[in-house]
């Protein structure tokens, strides 16, 4: 009967470590490695690119306002050897060519559908808890947004 006793408390005790274990596991699955150097660059480019995109439709579409500014893009700061996606906005100026007037803009890195907003929305809607913040639902490599 001893015996019995404590097997059973042994096998309580193994159920709360497997549950954390396969726990940590699924969130592991969502952290992809450590990544080169090569990828962190190519990811910083394509988030570049994607994010002069979104600028250039977003200075099309509102055109009256914007036709004389020109693009200052400078990319999504959060991509790194930890997290190749960053957190999937970059940085966006519209910087008129004479006069110095400046519109900060945050523009997706990764959709075309989300596209740009001036900073003040953008910091009024909820994908302003995504900024600083590893987004690992975006695929690496980044696609390519540009048409």
């Amino acid at each position: 009967m001893n015996l019995v006793k404590k097997y059973y408390v042994l096998s309580l005790a193994a159920i709360p470590a497997a549950v954390l274990f396969v726990g940590l596991s699924a969130c592991s699955d969502n952290q992809p490695g450590p990544v080169s150097w090569e990828t962190q660059e190519t990811q910083r480019a394509i988030a570049i690119e994607n994010s002069e995109f979104n600028a250039r439709a977003f200075r099309l579409k509102n055109k009256e306002k914007y036709a004389e500014f020109n693009i200052m893009g400078r990319g999504d700061s959060t991509i790194s050897s930890k997290c190749a996606n960053g957190d999937g906005w970059a940085s966006v100026d519209l910087v008129h060519a004479e006069n110095d007037v400046k519109v900060s803009l945050k523009c997706s890195t990764a959709s075309a559908a989300i596209g740009c907003l001036t900073k003040a929305d953008f910091s009024s809607r909820s994908y302003a808890s995504q900024e600083g913040r590893c987004n690992n639902e975006l695929p690496i490599p980044m696609p390519r947004i540009v048409k």
